[in-house]
């Protein structure tokens, strides 16, 4: 996501590089080391697609480092969103052993009507330590276009202030949104008045045609 935001930002190198400079401000000031544990258990969720159309199969895969034995009991699921688990967690080992090791939850997510969804943060139990993922967004239209990425998304999804982010998108060119095309009524004119029409038309095409 960040590779996005600052292919999009080519004119504005500065506000790129403020966003940079933020994000490894911990490492450039020398921020405490976080401990063992909080380095090895983490939680992802991500999605496979930010945008899709009604029907679409969308699949949500958590992520969970470390962590003996990982649960999850239940997943916020969106009104026009129906998720189905499709396969039993995998445990993947590292070369690190069991501090490296990582728990895949796969789930496919079909939605059904047409809006923006958030999906709250996924809750996993691990015996008496809980991790929190962060939230997802989806965008669901008839044609499954890419919407603009929103100042929201963007703070929470590389973790910077909400201001902050909103100056980067103030500089960053957005595409203009495309409207819905409006549906085409029905003709529901008699067969044989819309065949005698079709035939008027082909004849009409074909006498006006100037030739070669």
């Amino acid at each position: 996501m960040v590779a996005g935001v600052a292919g999009s930002c080519r004119g504005s190198g500065c506000l790129v590089a403020i966003v940079c400079l933020f994000l490894w401000n911990p490492l450039i000031s020398g921020a405490s080391e976080p401990n063992e544990q909080s380095r090895r258990d983490t939680a992802v969720a991500t999605l496979s697609h930010r945008s899709a159309k009604p029907g679409d199969r969308v699949e949500l895969v958590v992520t969970v480092c470390g962590g003996n034995a990982p649960l999850i009991e239940s997943l916020p699921v969106p009104q026009g969103i129906r998720i189905k688990k499709l396969r039993r967690p995998q445990l993947l080992h590292t070369e690190n052993g069991g501090s490296g090791d990582v728990w895949l939850f796969r789930y496919r997510v079909t939605p059904v009507l047409v809006g923006d969804y958030e999906f709250q943060p996924i809750i996993v139990r691990d015996g008496s330590r809980e991790m929190k993922t962060g939230p997802l967004f989806l965008h669901v239209s008839k044609r499954g276009e890419l919407p603009p990425l929103s100042a929201r998304e963007l703070a929470l999804g590389v973790n910077i202030p909400a201001s902050l982010s909103e100056e980067v998108l103030k500089a960053a060119p957005q595409p203009t949104p495309v409207p819905e095309p409006t549906p085409t009524p029905p003709d529901n004119r008699p067969l044989r008045d819309r065949v005698l029409s079709s035939c008027w038309k082909q004849l009409k095409a074909f006498w006006d045609y100037p030739g070669k």
